[in-house]
């Protein structure tokens, strides 16, 4: 079983747990997913299977839009409404919201939050700030493409909150922003609701719930859906026996502008390798046999 499954993850489950039970049903040789989504968060969790584990970096690496929505007038331990609050600040009136949105598109500085899953010597983020360990964190560059106001603010007990729409770089926390746009507008804040909507070119409107993949109601995209923004390259016969086995091709291929760095190459819409170009000839990156 190789393909790219769409899940439409419900909340209150982790990312992992997904993968899990996914496993269990469609019993695949392997499975990944390419992006965790957090247990509170909903929407769609992209999962790998089989020889699709071997695009993760490729389809990490996508853009993705989300549906959040920010309470501002508290902040948490977490960033969001699980954790404990940390700080209050009365909300009775925002001015300026949506002029502070748009400002944030562009590059922004981000440094990931303690509860989330990235590394540090061998071990989760998170795991540290559960035993209360703050680690530094070195703050990273990510990319807000994106960034609207989605609802009228709605202002009750002393706290405000509204929708907005994101889309941003591999690598950006929405629950960090939120505690940005808190920032700016002079307020604590965290998230609320967090739903993805989009990664890459696929959209939640193809997504299977979990209960419909577990009964066997699903449609599995092939590998090469994943590399839709690479140039691709049909092979010949002789030049697919070449892929399969790593050879090198010559650079540039005929067809093809030379501004063309990495590529893939493909025989009957059939994924067989992705090639770089590296000492002026294209090179096996990654093949599929």
């Amino acid at each position: 079983m190789n393909g790219i499954l769409l899940v439409n993850k419900p909340t209150n489950i982790t990312s992992q747990a997904v993968l899990t039970k996914i496993k269990h049903s469609l019993h695949p040789s392997k499975i990944g997913h390419a992006g965790t989504l957090d247990p509170m968060a909903t929407g769609l969790l992209v999962v790998l299977l089989g020889d699709a584990t071997k695009l993760s970096d490729y389809v990490m690496a996508h853009d993705k839009t989300y549906e959040a929505r920010i309470v501002l007038g508290k902040a948490t331990t977490t960033e969001d409404g699980t954790g404990e609050t940390v700080s209050v600040k009365t909300c009775i009136h925002l001015e300026k919201v949506d002029s502070v949105l748009t400002a944030l598109v562009g590059p922004l500085m981000q440094t990931p939050p303690m509860y989330s899953s990235v590394h540090h010597q061998g071990k989760k983020l998170y795991e540290y700030a559960r035993k209360g360990i703050e680690i530094e964190r070195l703050p990273r560059e990510v990319q807000i493409y994106e960034l609207k106001r989605q609802s009228e603010v709605f202002y009750q007990n002393d706290e405000a909150e509204f929708s907005f729409i994101a889309t941003v770089s591999k690598g950006t926390y929405i629950r960090t922003l939120c505690v940005e746009i808190g920032n700016r507008l002079q307020y604590p804040a965290h998230m609320k609701e967090l739903r993805r909507i989009r990664s890459g070119g696929w959209s939640i409107e193809e997504a299977y719930t979990l209960d419909e993949i577990l009964e066997g109601k699903y449609t599995l995209h092939p590998l090469l859906e994943a590399l839709h923004d690479l140039p691709h390259y049909e092979v010949t016969d002789e030049e697919a026996r070449a892929v399969l086995t790593g050879c090198p091709f010559p650079y540039p291929l005929p067809g093809l502008s030379q501004e063309v760095k990495l590529l893939a190459l493909v025989k009957n819409q059939t994924l067989l390798g992705i090639y770089e170009k590296i000492d002026n000839m294209y090179k096996a990156r990654r093949v599929w046999n």
